[in-house]
């Protein structure tokens, strides 16, 4: 349900909010028990801004949306929006609107009604309410069913409800706690879409839980990372993905290549039979990494059948293509190299007849910095 607080303004319309306001988390440390679900997380939102929490199972991301909303407290830190500290304030105070995985519509109201629910409780006329409601759903693409119950409508036409209602109370903060997760793929695509569109219609600062990568990218403005109760990175989609700021964040966002190299000297690897600069920390000269390349990071050039068999065939990146897959403009293409590791390079489909399943290859990286973590290193869950 959306939390409750007084109306600035009854006259004002649903489609006229306030602009967003700066949202602002210091220092917050959650604990339960022995399980440390926040250990020094730190995030600033900017006015208008959809940042979008990422990260693994347990990480604490929705421990943070928690605190943010009210309905928990961190056991150290602070909460400020609009430079107003609101750490203790409780959630029925907090002017935040929020949407659930689960909807949580009330199943005993109408759409409208559930949409109307929160002026409601700050007192606007009925037929105030029954408007706004009205432009609400119109808004989420719900228009001429404000008379249907919950089960009546499918799960999408739900989270589109709880949407609107989210909106009614015209909240200086958007939380959602994934709210697409339970929604089938079609669904899912076409609402995440309405959800941006009207995010930036009404410009509120919005913080959006997900453990969807895809999701993460396609909706923020920026992507914070997170990892063991604490911030790994925080920027902008096509930034988190290109530059990667630690290997957790190369490796949990997109599709990582681990290639067998050895660094050279400080901040000079090889890998595949090349030469490659090492961006970030970088490992003793003469250690043996794993080198993090993306799939379109890697070419590929027709090799000698023998070379697979030879000692080197690994350190060379000399593999046979196991697989293709074909997807749309480009294939992605899987080679396993000597040692058994697994490579997979995305290439132009037109390209792929000259590598047909079988055929022996060899990894061409391309010319540019690589993340490289100690053989037997780190290694992330997805989740």
């Amino acid at each position: 349900m959306t939390a409750t607080v007084p109306a600035p303004d009854q006259s004002a319309t649903p489609a006229a909010p306030a602009r967003g306001v700066g949202l602002e988390l210091s220092g917050l440390h959650r604990s339960f028990g022995a399980t440390r679900a926040l250990a020094g997380f730190d995030l600033s939102l900017a006015p208008g801004e959809l940042v979008a929490l990422l990260g693994p199972s347990g990480c604490g991301k929705t421990t943070a949306l928690r605190i943010v909303a009210g309905f928990d407290s961190p056991d150290q830190g602070t909460v400020r929006v609009d430079g107003r500290e609101l750490t203790k304030l409780s959630a029925a105070k907090r002017d935040m609107g929020m949407v659930f995985q689960s909807y949580s519509l009330f199943p005993h109201l109408t759409a409208a009604q559930n949409v109307g629910f929160g002026p409601r409780l700050r007192k606007i006329a009925a037929d105030e309410r029954a408007r706004q409601a009205s432009e609400l759903l119109e808004l989420v693409g719900m228009a001429g069913m404000g008379d249907r119950y919950p089960h009546q409508l499918s799960g999408g036409q739900q989270q589109r409800v709880a949407l609107a209602r989210a909106l009614a109370v015209r909240p200086k903060v958007l939380l959602l706690d994934e709210p697409l997760s339970a929604l089938d793929a079609k669904v899912r695509l076409q609402l995440r879409e309405e959800i941006r569109r009207i995010q930036q219609e009404f410009g509120i600062t919005t913080l959006f839980v997900t453990h969807d990568q895809e999701e993460a990218l396609s909706m923020a403005d920026r992507v914070a990372v997170m990892r063991s109760g604490m911030l790994e990175q925080c920027a902008a989609p096509a930034e988190l993905y290109e530059r990667p700021a630690t290997a957790f964040v190369a490796q949990f966002v997109g599709t990582m290549n681990h290639l067998p190299g050895q660094i050279l000297e400080p901040g000079r690897v090889r890998v595949a039979g090349r030469e490659l600069p090492v961006d970030g920390a970088c490992p003793a000269a003469g250690t043996k990494v794993k080198v993090l390349i993306r799939p379109e990071g890697l070419d590929l050039e027709s090799a000698d059948a023998a070379a697979v068999a030879s000692a080197d065939a690994a350190e060379t990146g000399v593999g046979q293509v196991l697989m293709a897959t074909f997807l749309g403009a480009i294939t992605r293409l899987t080679v396993r190299l000597g040692d058994g590791t697994e490579a997979k390079a995305d290439l132009a489909s037109h390209r792929t007849a000259e590598f047909p399943v079988g055929s022996t290859v060899r990894l061409i990286p391309a010319p540019r910095p690589v993340l490289a973590v100690e053989d037997g290193g780190e290694q992330v869950a997805q989740g």
